[in-house]
């Protein structure tokens, strides 16, 4: 009777060695990336490894069915040495993937703040780019690699511990065997459904055991990657009535001012990874932009502005199309992107604007060249259209920013006004490479990216030094914000909403604008903005508000993990798509530690409705392609 069990005890083990091994890779997670948690102590994130059990046994479970099947199958073979080397090869060629989806969340969870899914995979179909700096990556990583490596040697070490002598011999029962199948899979459906509750487990899951700062740590990435693979598709919520959320904020927005439109032409200038923690103008002069600090003395700049998200895919819309990311894919890489949209370019267009979006990098790079066509843009200009000095080429990601901005102002020259352009810029991207001639002419800070942010910050001097010389320059507005945040290296930045702080700054060279506010503004405001300041009369279609109006309600929303999050100018609101999870004064409260939620009922009320109607039109206007008023 003892033998009997054999196939079941070494299948326990290895079971067991797994939950081993993920735990191993949660406990590295931390450590690589424990600026992100440790504010929260060590007593809040122990537990967490308990909880993360529940995740990593689904993912597991889910993963290795095959190779679980091979265990239980009443068959006479199961302790021949040919047959557990098939184990053994399934196991690896499962878990092998699993230990290295893990492990580029050691380093890429830096950059989107939040475990990889599978919208990962759409990297590899967006440009060549990816594909061209996995070389880069491995130099720039390779201790990943390692690490990686050292566990793969750890995990086969106990892997051969968990064959024993009583099962080499083990003799098959057919009947005991086959009986015990039934009891097996029922066992199986509920550790793969994470429990006996009515619906499987899921991202939203984790919310129960964690603020959402410490989700990610609960979860483990194969488990977001398969829950949210084919999962692009949206819910069709219907929290309210139409004409209620329209009444809450209406996404078809309409201006009609008193003033005449001023044909200015706009340039909006979109720096990469250009997170307000390195602009010395937002922290007591420490940083490493003094030309974008000079700058900002002559303009009208916010200071509590927010991205809408953390990826360039998804900040580009929110910034040039008001639309935010809050679904889990991309909309350039989504189901929806064929949708009908609006854009800065598609609006002014009506006004006889002439457009261009022009962007150093690899033709094809995350789609932005498809998405600009989409959005009304007239022209794109890559890489391949660069006509300078082809030794400018960085060798990983494009066109460095000093030779390009130069290529920028000859283009915008041989347009007619007005005119309206985009640039988005690259150097600041990892690998940070600036040109040989400027290596150690820089600051480099304590992040690797500081170097590149002062090269960045000084090859927009030489923009606008060449570009004040042109006769279109003083009839223009200029835009300056980020595509998202990078590398945080102060606790501020690493919160849950630091994590999203970026410059948002307005300058016009003729005329007087100039100030401050401190009004809760997002990439998605940026559209209704420039349309008032240059007294558009018309319909457009925004997630945002019109920074420059007192009588707009001012909020900026994000999403990660699943959870929403709306931030008013004293608090911030966490939705998980059904309920609110939590208040916090996030002036007070950086770390968001103290829930407000219980006893501020009637202040988080308007903000979930409003959120609510947001989500509502957002999915509609996706799902049913109503995104732009016909």
């Amino acid at each position: 009777m003892q033998q009997f069990w054999e196939p079941y005890k070494v299948l326990i083990k290895r079971l067991l060695l797994l939950l081993l091994l993920y735990s191993v890779c949660r406990f590295c997670f931390l450590i690589f990336n424990y600026s992100s948690f440790n504010t929260s102590g060590i007593k809040v994130i122990i537990p967490l490894f308990f909880y993360g059990l529940r995740f990593d046994l689904y993912a597991i479970l889910i993963t290795n069915a095959l190779f679980i099947l091979l265990h239980i199958l009443p068959i006479p073979w199961v302790n021949r040495k040919w047959y557990q080397r098939i184990i053994k090869i399934v196991f690896y060629s499962i878990n092998i993937p699993a230990v290295l989806f893990n492990a580029i969340d050691f380093i890429y969870y830096r950059f989107a703040q939040k475990r990889t899914t599978a919208d990962f995979f759409h990297l590899f179909t967006m440009g060549d780019d990816m594909k061209n700096n996995i070389g880069q990556y491995v130099l720039d990583f390779w201790y990943i690699l390692l690490l990686v490596l050292v566990l793969l040697v750890f995990t086969e070490i106990l892997y051969r511990k968990t064959f024993n002598s009583d099962l080499a011999s083990w003799k098959v029962s057919y009947w005991k065997q086959t009986l015990l199948i039934i009891p097996l899979i029922g066992l199986f459906i509920i550790g793969a459904r994470g429990g006996i509750q009515y619906k499987p487990i899921n991202m939203q899951t984790a919310a129960r055991y964690a603020t959402p700062q410490l989700i990610p740590l609960v979860l483990n990435t194969p488990f977001t990657i398969i829950k949210t693979l084919g999962k692009d598709e949206l819910n069709d919520n219907k929290y309210m009535s139409d004409a209620e959320a329209k009444s809450l904020f209406n996404i078809h927005q309409q201006l009609n001012p008193t003033a005449a439109f001023k044909p200015m032409n706009v340039v909006v200038i979109i720096l990469e990874s250009f997170s307000k923690e390195y602009i010395g103008y937002f922290n007591h002069g420490e940083g490493y932009t003094p030309f974008l600090d000079s700058l900002i003395s002559q303009s009208f700049v916010c200071t509590n502005a927010f991205a809408n998200a953390k990826r360039s895919v998804e900040g580009i819309p929110a910034t040039v199309a008001s639309l935010p990311a809050l679904m889990n894919e991309p909309f350039i890489t989504s189901a929806y992107n064929a949708n009908k949209i609006n854009s800065i370019a598609s609006v002014l267009k009506t006004k006889g604007y002439q457009s261009a979006f022009f962007h150093g990098g690899n033709n094809g790079t995350m789609g932005f060249d498809n998405f600009c066509r989409l959005a009304g843009y007239d022209r794109y200009y890559g890489r391949n259209e660069y006509t300078g000095d082809k030794n400018n080429y960085d060798g990983n990601w494009g066109i460095y920013d000093e030779p390009y901005y130069h290529y920028c102002v000859e283009k915008f020259s041989q347009m007619h006004s007005p005119f309206v352009t985009t640039i988005f810029s690259l150097s600041s991207h990892h690998p940070y490479t600036i040109p040989e001639k400027y290596k150690n002419h820089f600051p480099k800070g304590t992040l690797p990216i500081e170097e590149s942010i002062a090269y960045a910050d000084y090859a927009l001097k030489t923009f606008f030094t060449e570009a004040s010389s042109k006769p279109w320059f003083k009839n223009t507005l200029f835009v300056i914000t980020a595509d998202h945040t990078g590398p945080a290296g102060q606790f501020q930045y690493q919160t849950r909403t630091g994590i999203y702080k970026i410059p948002i700054i307005y300058y016009s060279p003729a005329d007087y604008l100039k100030g401050s506010t401190n009004v809760v503004t997002q990439q998605s405001d940026i559209l209704p903005g420039i349309l008032s300041y240059l007294h558009y009369a018309g319909n457009f279609s925004a997630f945002g508000t019109n920074v420059f109006s007192d009588k707009d309600e001012h909020f900026a929303i994000n999403y990660m993990n699943n959870s929403y999050q709306y931030i008013s100018n004293e608090y911030v609101l966490q939705f998980d798509g059904e309920h609110s999870t939590g208040l916090y004064d996030y002036h007070n409260d950086v770390n968001l530690e103290h829930n407000l939620l219980a006893e501020k009922t009637n202040e988080a009320l308007p903000f979930e409705k409003k959120l609510k109607a947001i989500i509502q039109q957002y999915q509609q206007g996706m799902l049913h392609n109503k995104l732009v008023r016909r």
